[in-house]
């Protein structure tokens, strides 16, 4: 017998709605960054097989159920851009990160054996976790250059999680494919 695993990929961010922001900043997002929703990613992009998408499911469930959580309030004030060498990423961090922090703590404990990362740089993220939204992402030097003219300084955002997405996909490079309900697991704050 000749038996296919088909490989997929699966991430677990939570949804950030933002309730204040810049008015610029729409805008400024729509010309730096793909189009994905607003999101925190607490467990980043990893190959698993077809099989372990209903095992990565159950162990969600059985934690939403099993742990109290209420929605998070946070506060996106620190800018940080993070220049790699194929890449620099304008982001802006919350400082308030300590219920956003036990979160992204208790999915780990149970889906930290998925360890094969899409792109082993984002092992680095997990591991060192740096709750932020992205503003501008896969800049070269030169739209970095013009990225950083067009940002203003009033660049604090306010925002809410109410929910975390399973986001199970083919490929988490494809933003249309990540915001498609179809391919998301919600778990309500």
């Amino acid at each position: 017998f000749c038996y296919i695993i088909f490989m997929k990929m699966f991430s677990v961010n939570a949804k950030v709605n933002l309730t204040q922001k810049p008015s610029w900043l729409d805008d400024f997002r729509s010309k730096y960054d793909k189009p994905y929703e607003w999101h925190i990613t607490l467990k980043q992009a990893c190959i698993i097989s077809d099989d372990q998408v209903s095992i990565i499911k159950n162990k969600l469930d059985k934690l939403f159920s099993d742990i109290k959580t209420a929605p998070i309030s946070l506060t996106f004030d620190k800018l940080d851009v993070s220049k790699i060498p194929d890449h620099i990423c304008i982001m802006i961090k919350t400082t308030d990160n300590i219920e956003i922090g036990k979160l992204q703590k208790n999915i780990l404990s149970v889906l930290g054996e998925y360890n094969k990362y899409h792109k082993e740089k984002y092992k680095a993220y997990e591991e060192n976790f740096n709750p932020h939204i992205t503003i501008g992402r896969s800049l070269n030097e030169q739209s970095y250059e013009m990225a950083m003219k067009d940002l203003k300084e009033d660049y604090v955002c306010k925002g809410t999680i109410n929910q975390v997405r399973l986001i199970v996909v083919d490929n988490t490079d494809d933003a249309y494919e990540v915001n498609d309900p179809a391919n998301q697991t919600v778990y309500n704050l």
